[in-house]
C-alpha cells in the first residue's frame, strides 16, 4: 500500500529585524513493508536515516556558521568582499572577514561584528589585565590572537599548521598584522562586552571547555606533545558541579529500550566499584539520597577487599557480595548517622534494608560498572561512527587524546531492586572534513531494574536474622546479582555456567550527547 503524507514547514528568517516567513511543503512517499526482507530493509534504512541525523547534526554545529556568513556576503552587507572559495574552510572564512571588517573604516557593521566577537575568549592571564589577550579558535589547526596594545591598537596574529606547498608535510605558519583606530576601538568595546556576559551569564563548564579547546589547538599548532593538559582538571571540577544531569538543549540523543552486554565487559566489575567508591569523586546515592561519610567509609572498605580477593573469580556473585552486605553493627551505624542528619525515617529504612541485602550490594556494583557506556556505543551505530572519527583524528594527532574519555564523572543510585547510572564523559564532535571540532559531553544513562518476583528462581543464600543477630537459611529469597545475568552474559568469567539459565534482565537506557559552548 502506498499513501502520501503532505508535511508543512515554516521557516523564518530575521534579516535587519524584519521576519521573512516562508512556507515550504515536502512531500512524503509512505510504502507498507510485509515479510522479513522488507522488514530488515525498513530497519536498515531507519538506522540510515538516524545516522544522517547525527552527522548532519554535527555538520550544522560546526560548519554552519560558513552559510550564515555566506548570507552576509550575498545580502550586501559586507559591500564587495569576497571571503572564500568553494573550498575555504571556516577558518579561511573567519579570518577574511576579520580583516576584511578591521580595514573598511566606511561600511563596519555591528551585526557582522557581533558574529565574529563570541568565538573569541579572553585568557585567563590577561581577565584582570589593562590590556587583555583574546583567542578565537577557528579549527582543529588554526587559532586567532587578539593582543591588545592601547585603547585603540591591537596586534592580529593568525597560527595554523598546514601543508608546506605540494608536500605531504605539515609546516607552522604565522601572519601579524597590526590594527589601529575607530573600528578597532569599537571591536575592543564589543570583545569587553563579551567578556561581561561570560562571566555572568555562561557555565563554569562553557569556559572551561573553550580553555581546554584553546589549549589543545595551541599545543598542535607548535607541536607542544603534552600528554596532560592544564584545562582538562577545571574541566572536570566544572562536571563536578553541575546540577543539571541532563541539558535541555543537546545535539542527539539516543533511546536503547533492550541493551544486551557482551561477554567480558563486566570483567572489571568489582574493580569499578573499588574505584568508583574510593576515590571518592563520584556522585553516588542510595535510595535517592547521596551516602553520608559513614555509609562512604564502610563501603570503601568493603569494595577494597572484595576486589583484592584473589580467589574472587570462582565465586558466584551472589555468595561474593553476600561476605561484604553490612551487619546489624554497621546497620546500628547507618542509621544512627542518617537520624543525626534528619533523614526521613521511612527513607532510613529503605537505605538499611538496601545495604544489608545482597539485591542492594549488586545494584551498588552494577550503578559502578564502566560496562554499560562501552555497550551502548555499541548499540548505536550514530555514536560508534561519531566515536571512529574522533578516534581517527587522536590517532593522528595524539595531542587530542585528552578528548578519548579520560575526563568523565559518575552519577549512580542504587536500592535494594534497582539502580540508574549517569555516566558523564568528555569527548568531541568532529565534522566530516576533520577540519573542526566541538567538545561534547556524551551522557549515558543506564536503568537496571527486577522485575516481578515470580519470574525468578529462587536462590538461597545467607542472610542476617536481626531479632537473633545469627545467619540463617532464606530458601524465599528471589532477587539476586544473578537475577541480571542472561544468555548475553553467559561467558563472562564472573557468570558460573551453572547459574547461565536465570531469566534475563533487561536494562535499558539512552546516549545524550551535549555541546558544551
Amino acid at each position: 500500500m502506498v499513501g502520501i503524507e503532505i508535511f508543512m514547514m515554516l521557516t523564518i528568517h530575521v534579516f535587519n529585524n524584519v521576519r521573512i516567513c516562508k512556507m515550504s511543503y515536502c512531500e512524503v512517499t509512505m510504502v507498507s513493508a510485509t515479510g522479513s526482507m522488507n522488514s530488515r530493509k525498513t530497519e536498515v534504512d531507519d538506522s540510515q536515516f538516524l545516522n544522517q541525523s547525527l552527522r548532519d547534526s554535527i555538520e550544522r554545529s560546526l560548519d554552519g556558521n560558513i552559510s550564515k556568513f555566506d548570507v552576509m556576503e550575498e545580502s550586501g552587507l559586507l559591500g564587495n568582499c569576497r571571503t572564500r572559495s568553494d573550498k575555504a574552510t571556516f577558518g579561511e572564512i573567519f579570518r577574511s572577514l576579520l580583516l576584511y571588517i578591521l580595514d573598511s573604516f566606511n561600511i563596519y557593521r555591528h551585526d557582522v561584528s557581533d558574529k565574529l566577537v563570541r568565538y573569541f575568549h579572553v585568557t585567563p592571564e590577561s581577565v584582570n589585565a589593562d590590556k587583555k589577550t583574546w583567542v578565537a579558535t577557528t579549527g582543529i589547526n588554526s587559532q586567532i590572537t587578539i593582543e591588545q596594545t592601547g585603547s585603540n591598537k591591537f596586534t592580529v596574529t593568525e597560527r595554523c599548521r598546514e601543508n608546506n606547498g605540494n608536500s605531504n608535510q605539515l609546516k607552522n605558519n604565522t601572519r601579524v598584522r597590526i590594527f589601529s583606530g575607530r573600528n578597532v576601538e569599537e571591536f575592543i568595546q564589543l570583545l569587553s562586552q563579551h567578556d561581561k556576559l561570560e562571566r555572568e551569564q555562561f557555565s563554569e563548564l562553557t569556559i572551561a571547555a573553550n580553555a581546554l579547546k584553546k589549549e589543545l589547538v595551541s599545543n598542535y599548532i607548535t607541536g607542544n606533545n603534552v600528554y596532560k593538559t592544564q584545562a582538562e582538571y577545571p574541566l572536570t571540577n566544572a562536571l563536578q558541579k553541575q546540577t543539571q544531569l541532563i541539558p535541555d538543549d543537546f545535539l542527539y540523543q539516543s533511546a536503547i529500550t533492550k541493551l544486551s552486554v557482551d561477554k567480558g565487559e563486566f570483567g572489571s566489575l568489582l574493580g569499578d566499584a573499588k574505584r568508583q567508591v574510593g576515590e571518592g569523586s563520584s556522585h553516588i546515592s542510595c535510595c535517592g539520597v547521596k551516602i553520608n561519610r559513614t555509609i562512604h567509609e564502610l563501603l570503601k572498605e568493603k569494595t577494597s577487599a572484595l576486589a583484592e580477593r584473589q580467589d574472587a573469580h570462582k565465586i558466584n556473585l551472589d555468595e561474593l557480595f553476600n561476605d561484604i552486605i553490612f551487619t546489624p553493627a554497621q546497620c546500628d551505624l547507618v542509621r544512627k548517622s542518617l537520624e543525626d542528619e534528619h533523614v526521613d525515617k521511612a527513607k532510613i529504612a529503605s537505605i538499611v534494608s538496601c545495604l544489608s541485602s545482597v539485591s542492594g550490594i549488586s545494584n551498588l556494583y552494577y550503578a559502578c560498572s564502566q560496562a554499560f557506556h562501552v555497550a551502548h556505543d555499541g548499540k548505536d551505530i550514530n555514536v560508534s561512527q561519531a566515536g571512529s572519527s574522533l578516534y581517527s583524528i587522536i590517532s593522528d594527532n595524539p595531542i587530542f587524546c585528552a578528548l578519548g574519555g579520560r575526563m568523565n564523572l559518575l552519577f549512580a543510585d542504587f536500592s535494594e531492586y534497582a539502580f540508574k547510572q549517569t555516566y558523564h564523559v568528555v569527548k568531541a564532535v568532529v565534522n566530516e572534513a576533520k577540519s573542526d571540532f566541538d567538545i561534547a559531553n556524551f551522557i549515558y544513562t543506564t536503568s537496571g531494574e527486577l522485575p516481578e518476583k515470580d519470574t525468578y528462581k529462587k536462590y538461597t543464600y545467607k542472610k542476617y536474622n536481626y531479632k537473633e543477630d545469627t545467619y540463617k537459611k532464606d530458601t524465599n529469597y528471589e532477587y539476586s546479582a544473578e537475577s541480571y545475568s542472561s544468555a548475553d552474559f553467559e561467558d563472562n568469567y564472573w557468570m558460573p555456567e551453572k547459574y547461565n539459565d536465570i531469566i534475563t534482565k533487561n536494562f535499558s537506557g539512552n546516549i545524550t550527547i551535549a555541546i558544551i559552548k
